[in-house]
């Protein structure tokens, strides 16, 4: 399966009524002999704007801008060490009463065209500066269009491609001009958000900053809620989470009633992505016999290469997949903060809140504490815990070399 440049990404036009109407993934067919082929320095490509349109000026994201993707509510969120570990914050302060507030901010695009002619726009988008791989998103007349599941911790190019009629009356050809080429970045706060249409509470489970100078990887896991039963995921999500992202497995947490107890239940995704059932609890429920073989389990299927990427969800992503989440992270040395703010940005979703001052979670990290004291980090706990229930050091090892990567400087 060829992946689109955008690390899988799916753009949207403001005249679009559904996402799948920008999902076109495109291998550029335009000749670009007077265009920068890639060699040379930025400063190079932006003093030689290649020969383009005078007529169109671009407006928005201004050259060099950074970018927010950020959900407002997210941005609105303090984690706990900003607040001091303060028990009497509230995550869901920040969601204003607002319901869905899980949704990426989408990225505007806007330009202006000085002529009486009408041109038809289409917006083309890469992360190469020459542009041989490109989404276009189609914007006909108009002078703004937004794409959004973009990448973090990104620099995209962007220009607009203009066809109007021919000088010519007698010639019906349109004739295809180019505005000049802009870039801007992409804050790379994790985590990447996504607007799929049908689920709910979907992230990637990547970006966060791990211990001795790696980073875990994206686009290996993603996580968000259940795709059928209480949700319903739409056709074009699902193309968008087999062609864009590339899921290969749905690791669902879920048991038989949640999944309609189906003798041949197979996957949402369809036939070809494997489905992987554990039927697991949340929280302090994993200290139990029956749980610790489950988890025992889990980990040595994340060991499975062919596994990945996988979507993990349970029925809402917050409590069976947000244990799991948290223990694998843990695992590749993610902060307690970061830990327990992923689990948190939960609350930004249509699930409701989660907070880790909870009875429920704090009886999850008092039973922690059997496994390394009070004061302990929670990556020096789970790896306990996982150690004394069966996880070997060398599949634990096997998993960090599967999801973990050197941070950029």
């Amino acid at each position: 399966m060829r992946e689109s440049f955008l690390n899988r990404s799916i753009f949207q036009s403001r005249t679009a009524i559904v996402l799948a109407s920008v999902f076109l993934l495109v291998a550029s067919s335009f000749s670009f002999a007077d265009e920068p082929s890639g060699i040379g320095t930025p400063e190079d490509w932006k003093e030689k704007l290649f020969a383009s349109d005078a007529r169109i000026t671009l407006k928005e994201p201004q050259l060099d801008a950074v970018v927010l993707l950020a959900p407002e509510a997210v941005l609105k969120y303090k984690a706990p060490e900003e607040r001091g570990w303060d028990a009497a914050y509230s995550p869901a302060s920040a969601k204003e009463g607002k319901n869905e507030c899980s949704l990426p901010t989408p990225v505007r695009f806007s330009w202006e065209w000085s002529d009486d002619v009408d041109g038809q726009f289409t917006l083309q988008l890469s992360t190469e500066r020459n542009f041989l791989d490109c989404i276009e998103i189609e914007c006909g007349r108009e002078t703004a269009c937004e794409a959004t599941n973009l990448d973090i911790g990104t620099t995209y190019f962007w220009r607009v491609k203009i066809k109007t009629p021919n000088a010519d009356p007698n010639d019906q050809t349109l004739t295809t001009t180019f505005s000049p080429t802009s870039c801007f970045s992409t804050a790379p706060d994790p985590p990447r958000w996504f607007n799929v249409l049908g689920v709910s509470n979907f992230r990637d489970f990547g970006g966060w900053k791990a211990a001795n100078g790696k980073r875990v990887k994206k686009g290996m896991i993603y996580r968000g809620t259940e795709m059928d039963g209480h949700f319903g995921l739409s056709e074009d999500g699902k193309r968008f989470m087999l062609d864009e992202l590339g899921i290969r497995s749905d690791f669902d947490l879920r048991g038989p009633g949640e999944w309609g107890n189906v003798p041949d239940y197979s996957s949402p995704l369809g036939e070809n992505v494997r489905w992987i059932n554990f039927r697991i609890g949340a929280y302090d429920s994993i200290f139990t016999d029956e749980q610790k073989v489950l988890y025992r389990d889990i980990f040595k299927t994340l060991t499975d290469e062919s596994v990945y990427p996988t979507y993990v969800h349970c029925w809402g992503g917050a409590d069976r997949t947000g244990t799991l989440i948290m223990m694998i992270k843990a695992i590749l040395g993610v902060s307690d903060n970061d830990l327990c703010a992923d689990y948190e940005m939960t609350t930004f979703s249509t699930i409701g809140e989660r907070y880790i001052h909870a009875d429920y979670f704090e009886k999850l990290t008092k039973g922690l504490e059997n496994f390394g004291g009070k004061d302990a980090p929670l990556s020096v706990k789970f790896e306990n815990y996982l150690k004394s229930i069966g996880v070997t050091e060398e599949e634990l090892d096997k998993i960090r070399e599967l999801l973990l990567e050197d941070a950029e400087e």
